[in-house]
Order: structure tokens, then sequence, then C-alpha cells
């Protein structure tokens, strides 16, 4: 792979001194290094005030590298920690890698997304470039992919991206989201629909989450994700802890084994959406494909032989131990 010059590292973090931590000593050290901390709820909330401590004394053992802190006086939540943390590190930086404390990266991340980030800077299709694929269990060849998927777990962009992000308007209606010029064209399942219809729905409820505005972003400037094959990220915060999701999603162990060693991404071409990548990807994560069935047909109707075998299975035990026993 092709070195570019490194990228900055914004780091997100609120409550979780011993994930923030973790994170902070896995960084390369070649890496200029902003971390932006959520303020403490009340004078009780002692994960916040010692995962400040945790920061200090991160920055104060770093002295010969480039850090930068910003910590936040209160609580202003997941939404407005993003903006206000994107804000203030584009006031230096053209590009970006963002990472949550609770984010793990493989060896091959950095180099990836210095690539990345250098080769489609001037791209008006890629508005981010993903760290987390869902296809990590799955046979295949070392390929590129335009996804639809902004994926948040470690992820990079760049500061036009961010302003085109600032000058997006609000969801007002969600039934509309389908007409944009993105998916003009492209057969889109019932299933993708709902998935994303409902959770647009509850961020104009209120649900403080950053990633399904700036995913929307990418889509209204008919823009996309690039997503690598492998995946070079997972995520660790699964505890009471956790804004969002508090229980291990059943896809994470197929995340188990990153991508380690060296790849060679010069001269390979992105390919193009609607591809296969985001058919596979949700039915992955969500058990059913998100654009044309007919990308995932024969995956389809492996999976539902083995289950429907498995089942079979359990139904034969079942009369054999129940003739054992008798």
């Amino acid at each position: 792979m092709e070195v570019h010059n490194s990228s900055p590292v914004l780091v997100l973090a609120y409550n979780r001194p011993e994930m923030l931590q973790e994170l902070l000593l896995s960084l390369p050290l070649d890496r200029r290094v902003y971390i932006h901390l959520d303020g403490a709820k009340d004078k009780n909330d002692y994960g916040a005030i010692e995962t400040k401590r945790v920061a200090e004394v991160y920055s104060l053992s770093h002295q010969y590298q480039s850090i930068r802190l910003l910590f936040q006086e209160r609580n202003i939540g997941n939404l407005g920690s993003f903006r206000a943390a994107m804000s203030w590190v584009f006031s230096f930086e053209n590009r970006i890698i963002l990472l949550e404390d609770d984010i793990r990266v493989s060896g091959t991340f950095f180099p990836y997304m210095d690539w990345a980030l250098e080769k489609y800077m001037h791209s008006s299709h890629i508005f981010q470039i993903n760290g987390l694929s869902m296809l990590n269990s799955l046979p295949g060849r070392n390929r590129l992919f335009e996804s639809y998927s902004c994926k948040p777990w470690g992820f990079g962009t760049w500061k036009n991206r961010w302003n085109l992000y600032l000058n997006t308007k609000p969801v007002y209606n969600e039934n509309e989201i389908f007409s944009l010029p993105i998916f003009k064209g492209v057969n889109l399942t019932e299933t993708f629909k709902a998935k994303w219809l409902d959770r647009f729905v509850r961020l104009n409820q209120g649900t403080d989450t950053y990633d399904l505005g700036w995913n929307y972003a990418a889509w209204a400037h008919n823009a996309r994700a690039l997503a690598p094959r492998f995946s070079f990220v997972t995520n660790i915060g699964f505890d009471s802890r956790a804004l969002h999701t508090r229980n291990r999603p059943y896809f994470l162990p197929l995340m188990s084994s990153l991508k380690h060693q060296s790849l060679n991404f010069s001269g390979r071409k992105t390919v193009p959406f609607p591809s296969y990548y985001d058919a596979f990807s949700d039915f992955l994560e969500w058990g059913t494909p998100g654009i044309n069935e007919g990308s995932t047909f024969f995956f389809i109707r492996i999976y539902q032989f083995l289950r429907s075998l498995k089942y079979f299975s359990i139904r034969i035990f079942g009369v054999v131990s129940d003739l054992r026993f008798k």
C-alpha cells in the first residue's frame, strides 16, 4: 500500500475512563490527536470526571506529540458532542479519522484510512471512509465498494463533507427520503425502506444520535461511503453506560477476526452502487437484503436450507431421544 501523510485522529469520549485509556494507548505515535470529552451531568458523575483525568494524564505523558483537548463544561449529548468536536477539529484540519472510545482497530486500519482519505479526497461520490465491513466472515477477494451505509464505528471524512452536512436541511418528511436522486433506478426492498424509515422517525422524535443525520447528508448530496471488503474495527461498548445499544449485536462475532496484515489497495477499482455489498451486509445485520433480492438469491436460499436442515436435525434428535428413554 502506498504511504501517505498520517491523518489526524479525533476521539470522542464521555464516561468510560478505562475504555478511553485503552484506546489512547493503542494509537500510533505519529498522529495528531484531538480528544473531545462531553461534560459531566452533575457533580456525582464520577465516570465523566475520571475520563477527563485520563485524557489529561495522556496529554501530559505525550508532550512530544501534538495533542489537543476540548472539555465541555456541561453535558451536551451524543449529537451535540459530534457537532462541537467536528467543528473544533475542522478549524485546524482538512481531514480526520473519528474514533469513539469503545472502538478498537486492527493494525491495517490506519494505513487503509490514510490511503483512502488521500485517494478519495476529491471524489464527489464518497462522503466517508468506513472502517467496518459486514462481509468479514464471507470468502471473497479484497475489494472496495460504494455503500449506502455510513457506519459510525471508526470512519474517516473531510472538511468539505462536513460543510455539506452543515448545509443539509433536516429530514422533515421521512417518506420523501427514498425519492432522493441517489435511489433513482435502485430496487430497494420494503424491509430496507422500513428499517431506515423507522430510524429517521425516531431521529425526528428526539433520539440523541449523530449518525443518522450524517448518513442522510451523504444521501442528500448523492454520495455514499467507501466500504472495505474486510473489517478493520470492532466495538466493545455494550454495558450499562452505552447510549443506545446495550446488548451485544448478534453479528458482532463476525467482526472478531480483524484484518491485520498489509493489504494493497492501489490500483483496485471501487465497485459502484448498486452492488451486492449492501445486499449481503443488510442481510447479515438485519436478516434480509437491503437492495435487489436477486443480488443475494443463492445466499438466501442456502441460508434457508441450512436453517431448515438445523430444524430437521433437532426434530430427528428429539424423536431419537424419546425412543431411547421410553
